[in-house]
């Protein structure tokens, strides 16, 4: 008996635990107008802010809200077809031969901002960019796997 209420407990607990944040009315309502298509949505509780994770549009989404529904920033997981055209091209042309592995977008309040990894045979390039396609390598790694 006693083995039951344990497992009881712990399963209890594991829910307890792992259970989403339920975020307040205002920041549901102003995430709900902002990501009409959202899918697979999860909050996450941080001390300044809630998070919501989901994928809108094939793309995996990271949105954080403070408590009276402001939207703060969004992080955004994307591929090559989805950076935009410009940026694109000065990748193309600064680094040719390299292929676009990923792309991390940042939109802040006054700020947007890339981070895209590319990749060739041989390394990794970490290449960060601001909306005007201004590039800048903070970093070159060998590639392991080869």
């Amino acid at each position: 008996m006693k083995k039951v209420f344990l497992l009881a407990g712990l399963a209890l607990t594991s829910f307890v635990t792992f259970a989403s944040p339920d975020p307040s009315e205002r920041v549901l309502k102003a995430f709900s107008e902002t990501f009409k298509s959202a899918k697979e949505i999860t909050w996450h509780d941080y001390s300044d802010y809630m998070q919501a994770n989901f994928k809108q549009d094939e793309v995996q989404v990271r949105a954080q809200y403070s408590d009276d529904g402001t939207l703060i920033k969004t992080i955004r997981y994307y591929g090559a077809t989805q950076l935009l055209p410009t940026i694109v091209a000065k990748l193309n042309k600064k680094y040719p031969g390299k292929e676009i592995y990923g792309v991390t977008e940042t939109v802040g309040e006054d700020e947007v901002a890339f981070v895209i990894n590319l990749k060739d045979d041989n390394h990794w390039y970490i290449v960060k960019s601001d909306m005007f396609g201004n590039l800048t390598q903070t970093d070159k790694f060998k590639r392991a796997e080869k």
